[in-house]
């Protein structure tokens, strides 16, 4: 199954960011038979969109592969196209190559879609949830609002969204309260502590700034360094991307250390 949360980010000059973050396990049956290292976070090279799913793995990591190959290669939309557009285009082609199926065995799943519209100061962030239920094989969508005041948890799916939910009420009163960082400490730390028998590996997260386009973020774990939830064994150029740790903070991928000028939190 999955966490699945979806984060925005505020500072002082309003909304800065959004990311989707998501634990690495796959599982069949029961959390006995997993595999702690499938990607479950996706971006598009070239447009502001990110997504994540949870649910049934096997459509949503094929699907969710194809469409982004089709925004990088510029068929499926232009760089004029705004969020509800692009929204409406991939899940159409998603829609229509899953009808091409017979007999397949196929499982319910959602996938979450965040998105940003415009660049710099000013600009506006989305987020869709798009359900499959695979017995009537119908489909359920809906915009969910963004509060662009504070920063939280704009959604929290999966088998540990619950889990996540104690957690964060638990801490309501505290100094982390509506920041980013205290909302990926409870995340990291409740996938740490094993909460959710059906949630696992090393934490994956991918997010889209004011500008540039979105990014996969490697994260220290554990004393290791993962990469779209796979363990990164061998390499260079560690600080050609953007690293965090278990707290949260911006960490030096060459080291694992908590990059040099870095915040503490």
């Amino acid at each position: 199954m999955t966490t699945l949360a979806v984060e925005l980010s505020v500072d002082s000059r309003g909304p800065c960011a959004i990311y989707i973050a998501s634990d690495s396990r796959i599982t069949w049956g029961d959390s006995g038979k997993r595999w702690d290292a499938a990607q479950k976070t996706f971006i598009s090279n070239t447009s502001a969109d990110i997504f994540g799913y949870c649910g049934s793995a096997f459509v949503p990591t094929q699907v969710l592969n194809q469409v982004a190959r089709q925004i990088e290669a510029g068929i499926l939309f232009d760089a004029r196209a705004s969020a509800d557009e692009r929204h409406g285009r991939w899940l159409n082609t998603i829609k229509a190559s899953i009808s091409n199926s017979s007999s397949a065995q196929f499982f319910d799943f959602s996938i979450l879609h965040g998105a940003r519209d415009g660049v710099g100061i000013g600009c506006t962030f989305h987020l869709w949830k798009s359900t499959f239920t695979a017995k009537s094989k119908e489909w359920k969508e809906k915009k969910i609002p963004i509060n662009t005041e504070k920063s939280y948890f704009v959604s929290l799916d999966g088998t540990g969204a619950s889990h996540l939910r104690t957690r964060i009420k638990a801490t309501d009163d505290t100094q982390t309260k509506s920041t980013s960082r205290g909302a990926f400490q409870q995340f990291f730390q409740s996938l740490k502590d094993g909460d959710d028998d059906f949630s696992g590996g090393a934490p994956q997260v991918v997010g889209i700034f004011r500008v540039r386009e979105p990014q996969h973020f490697g994260l220290v774990w554990k004393d290791s360094r993962y990469y779209c939830g796979s363990e990164v064994v061998a390499g260079s150029n560690f600080n050609k991307i953007l690293w965090f740790n278990e707290l949260f903070e911006r960490a030096d991928g060459r080291t694992k250390k908590l990059l040099k000028g870095a915040q503490k939190h």
